[in-house]
């Protein structure tokens, strides 16, 4: 792909991004790494809700960019920004032919507006620093079809506020599983449905399995599938 269309690709999901409501517990990959000495770019929409005791909000908007480089032959590292944060890690890939199987590590930083006051940096918000540590599989069908999935073990570290009771307030750990089906359009473009769903095993206030995050969307590839 040209570059002046890359970079065109880019401004106008930066400008997109200036809506972001939520959070991103997406995953915008599967499990084979980026070839050596090569990029790969994705777009993605997606929707984030959560479900518990004390909370249940309904999925907002949620539009990412992510840039990823194959810096060895079974070995990528990557970014993944939004208007509100940005994310970056590396993955490793252990299988690669009709089944892959890789496992990565992640680290973000994420701010959250206040949903009642409009995001003004003086109004309480919440500051999040989330750490992944994603198993991902996929077996190809075909050259153009396949089946991305795998567990997830989500880390939340957040400041606690006592005007935000909702999806972020508590710091704890979440057992999760992705789902996603890469679809190839053609050489180098691809797109993939994903659904991620969490579920908390430990949080700062001691519950347990009573809270759920999800989030579903679509990502669209530019690079080998």
């Amino acid at each position: 792909m040209k570059k002046q269309h890359i970079l065109s690709i880019f401004l106008m999901f930066l400008i997109a991004m200036l809506f972001n409501a939520c959070a991103s517990v997406s995953t915008v990959q599967t499990a084979a790494v980026v070839p050596e000495g090569e990029f790969r770019w994705a777009i993605a929409s997606t929707g984030t809700g959560t479900d518990g005791e004390n909370v249940n909000s309904s999925a907002e908007p949620n539009f990412e960019v992510a840039l990823r480089y194959g810096v060895a032959p079974n070995v990528d590292v990557g970014v993944k920004l939004d208007f509100l944060g940005a994310q970056f890690g590396a993955k490793y890939q252990i299988l690669n032919g009709d089944f892959d199987l890789s496992v990565g590590l992640e680290a973000g930083y994420q701010w959250l507006k206040s949903k009642d006051t409009g995001g003004d940096p003086d109004d309480p918000s919440t500051h999040i620093i989330a750490l992944q540590l994603p198993v991902l599989m996929e077996y190809h069908f075909n050259p153009y079809v396949g089946l991305s999935f795998g567990p997830k073990l989500l880390g939340l570290i957040a400041a606690k506020s006592d005007d935000r009771p909702d999806l972020w307030d508590d710091s704890g750990f979440y057992g999760g599983l992705m789902i996603g089906l890469p679809l190839r359009l053609t050489t180098g473009v691809w797109f993939m449905p994903e659904f991620n769903i969490y579920t908390n095993f430990y949080d700062a206030s001691d519950g347990y399995f009573d809270r759920v995050l999800w989030q579903a969307g679509v990502s669209v590839f530019f690079g080998g599938l």
